[in-house]
């Protein structure tokens, strides 16, 4: 299940999900700016999708209602 725990519990997810929530949308710039390689960054985007956080607009990803209702849980 997608929540704060399994968020914070990755480096890797807190640090692109951190990303998401100051508004960035391109994965690209995400994993260049936190030198984490391409294929992990695309790992967790690809859980974040499926876990119904995010969806995939052409190359940019933006936050599902149920995403951004785990924005609002974390950063309240």
């Amino acid at each position: 299940m997608m929540d704060e725990g399994y968020i914070l519990a990755n480096k890797f997810r807190r640090a692109i999900f951190d990303e998401l929530v100051a508004g960035e949308r391109d994965i690209r710039h995400i994993a260049k700016k936190h030198r984490i390689i391409m294929r992990v960054a695309q790992k967790v985007m690809d859980e974040f999708e499926a876990g119904e956080l995010v969806t995939k607009q052409g190359p940019f990803y933006t936050f599902t209602e149920k995403g951004r209702k785990l924005v609002d849980t974390m950063y309240r």
